[in-house]
């Protein structure tokens, strides 16, 4: 049985103790006070575990609550409009755009943006279901479900709290692994002027920072404690392995496509390959309780030497100094992996700079201020769009339920519009295809389960489809969309195993439901290319502070923080422009942003973030052997040029100083040199480079 738990990722175990919450508020409901108030309070607990998703215990009640007091109140004006259609339709048009108007609140709201919508579609069913009640008595019940189902979630929150630390923490380091070896592989081969083109290294980058900040939100906000503490040590650690990986896509296509180059290369990729395989082993401890791998920083950073150093090169080939500098850089890298090893290995508690207050600006916002909800109330917002949009399609998709000849579930076809319309054409797509694919798989489980009379089965294949449902809604809606197709299905079976479970019904519907949402995503549309400039903004806006923090000599103790806080901003403004990227490509070819400049911002985007890191390394991991003087005085400069383009001062031209480097020799001497002054100075005059191309390709964005 350990074995089993210690295979469940975090989703799977949020999922079973979502599906097992609801099983008790049900059972507990049904057995105290009748089937009738079990029926309604298991629909609020539905609703309200839609915003239960794996939280620090802190979190979970600020979001649980909301989604649980929302279901009761929906519930209760769907019992009053009961037999009006008028009034029916205008609660779905209501109902649907404030439902979706908490977008406003960001990612955070997505669940609880549906919870509302899903109250809805239980309120409706609920007069062919369950028993007499009027509709005060019916929304109590579904409340106190709700209610019930809030403490229900805190409680499992505070007993899986130190196991969701751990997941969240392998799920970092897998991250990191994967992007570790997808980099390895960038190096080993003849990468060249594909370097530019980072689509294939998007979804790396943003799986990689949802996974760090993920790790963030669980750790970071955890009771300081020894475990915590070393668990902080390991996510700062991840980070900073981040920052030099991103560097180590500098300089290596200088290396060349000859025999040598390519040596080299192998010999880098393959030092990064043994610190993924290191990382791999060190999620498998965290997950499984394996050894701690054996790592040696020594050892690898010989076999690294002796590799390269068998390279064949010419005589006064001046690549070895690029190379040398490579070698130092993933030297860095192999110390940091090693020292996360070794921090796991501890067994003391050494004291820590990170207190809650030092951790806090690192976390994802939390609560709901209403001041968020301003800058959304014009047309020009896509979350009002969104919404409008969807208070328009759900309310067409009830009239048409109500007027067509199998009028019986007109709420079937809102909920199918309702889970694949989305915010942006990508996802409807998707949500479209595997709505119709999962549908038709639930279907035909259905029709095997209709044999089954057996209500207790009916019962707890009800709740798994539940717990199912709630795990994989936001990795694989397929499978999602076939839990929910039981979830459906199964409950007039559940009250009357001999009825029929309507699967022509719910086939017709979902393809005519997706066939709605597909339509709508064309009605007041959101394309990619309007949020540019928002993006576009914010970005030069992060990038410009964080250059600010970066070029700076010896920062102090809160500077240095304030350089680790920009860095996230910059990462996180870099995702959002990456995911627009991703999402455009499925767009109309007359709205679709050009993909040449779109990656050509993010390429140059991600290329300053890497120089800057690579200053970070140099002036406070070899601080020693740069010449004060000319850093201290090189540095502001390098800042303020940088600044000021990304601020939005003028372009005049390029200076001479700041062209890129050429094939060979651009790159000072590095073997034997005790002052790596002139490195540092390379790497300001790329800055400024990379500062003015990106403000460059973001201003031939339409």
């Amino acid at each position: 049985m350990k074995a089993f738990f210690q295979r469940l990722e975090a989703a799977h175990l949020n999922g079973l103790g979502v599906a097992l919450g609801v099983a008790v508020v049900h059972l507990g409901v049904d057995a105290v006070f009748g089937d009738t108030a079990g029926l309604a309070a298991v629909g609020g607990a539905v609703c309200a575990s839609l915003t239960d998703v794996p939280n620090p215990p802190q979190r979970v009640l600020p979001r649980v609550l909301p989604a649980a007091f929302a279901a009761g109140l929906v519930t209760l004006g769907v019992g009053l409009a009961h037999g009006s259609l008028p009034l029916t339709l205008a609660l779905v048009a209501v109902v649907a755009f404030l439902s979706l108007m908490t977008l406003a609140w960001g990612l955070r709201a997505g669940p609880l943006s549906f919870s509302p919508v899903l109250a809805l579609v239980f309120a409706m069913a609920w007069d062919r279901t369950a028993g007499a009640a009027s509709p005060v008595e019916h929304a109590l019940w579904v409340a106190v479900g709700g209610f019930l189902y809030a403490g229900w979630a805190r409680g499992a929150a505070v007993l899986l709290r130190h196991r969701l630390r751990e997941l969240a923490l392998v799920q970092a380091l897998r991250a990191t692994e994967r992007r570790m070896r997808s980099r390895a592989q960038r190096i080993a081969l003849a990468v060249g002027a594909e370097e530019a083109r980072i689509r294939a290294s998007i979804a790396d980058d943003v799986a990689l920072a949802d996974a760090l900040q993920a790790a963030r939100d669980q750790v970071f906000a955890a009771r300081r404690s020894p475990r915590s503490r070393k668990q902080t040590d390991l996510v700062l650690g991840l980070i900073e392995v981040r920052d030099l990986l991103l560097a180590s896509r500098l300089d290596t296509e200088l290396l060349g496509q000859d025999f040598p180059g390519r040596q080299w290369r192998a010999a880098l990729a393959d030092t990064l390959r043994h610190l993924a395989d290191a990382l791999a082993a060190l999620a498998d401890t965290l997950a499984s309780g394996a050894p701690l791998p054996e790592v040696s920083a020594e050892a690898w950073r010989a076999q690294l030497a002796a590799r390269l150093a068998d390279v064949s090169a010419p005589a006064g080939d001046s690549r070895g100094h690029l190379v040398s500098a490579l070698q130092s850089r993933l030297g860095h890298m192999i110390d940091d992996v090693c020292a996360m090893v070794a921090r796991q290995a501890r067994t003391d508690d050494p004291p820590s700079p990170w207190t809650p207050e030092r951790l806090a600006p690192f976390l994802s916002p939390e609560g709901w201020p209403l001041a968020a909800l301003r800058p959304h109330l014009t047309l020009q917002s896509s979350v009002m769009r969104h919404a409008l949009r969807s208070a328009m399609a759900l309310t067409l998709a009830y009239a048409l339920g109500a007027a067509l000849p199998w009028a019986a579930h007109p709420f079937w076809l809102l909920i199918s519009v309702a889970v694949v319309l989305r915010g942006n054409l990508e996802q409807t797509l998707s949500r479209r295809n595997d709505r119709i694919a999962g549908t038709v798989l639930g279907c035909l489980f259905v029709m095997l389960l209709s044999h089954v009379s057996w209500v207790p089965l009916l019962s707890l294949c009800f709740v798994a489809a539940v717990g199912t449902a709630h795990a994989y809604v936001n990795r694989r809606y397929r499978v999602a969309a076939t839990a929910a197709t039981l979830m459906a299905l199964l409950q007039p079976l559940m009250l009357d195993p001999s009825s029929d479970p309507a699967i022509v019904e719910r086939i017709a519907d979902t393809f005519i439901g997706a066939g709605l949402a597909w339509l709508f995503s064309f009605v007041l549309p959101s394309w990619e290319r309007s949020a540019v400039p928002r993006l576009g903004a914010q970005l030069r806006g992060a990038l410009a502070r964080h250059a600010g923090n970066m070029l700076q000599w010896r920062p102090s103790a809160e500077a240095q923080l304030a350089q680790r806080v920009s860095r996230q901003q910059a990462y996180t403004a870099l995702a959002g422009l990456a995911a627009a990227a991703q999402r455009t490509r499925v767009e109309p070819e007359s709205v679709r942003l050009p993909e040449v400049d779109i990656e050509a911002a993010l390429s140059h985007g991600y290329r300053l973030m890497a120089l800057l890191g690579a200053v970070q390394q140099l002036t406070q991991r070899r601080s020693d052997r740069l010449d004060e003087a000319r850093a201290q005085a090189a540095l502001p400069l390098a800042r303020a040029a940088c600044t000021d383009v990304l601020g939005g001062a003028p372009m005049t031209g390029t200076a001479p100083a700041d062209t890129p480097d050429g094939d060979a020799g651009a790159w000072p001497e590095h073997l034997g040199q005790h002052d790596l002054t002139p490195w540092l100075l390379r790497r300001l005059r790329l800055c400024r480079h990379e500062a003015r191309e990106f403000v460059a390709a973001l201003e031939r964005l339409p």
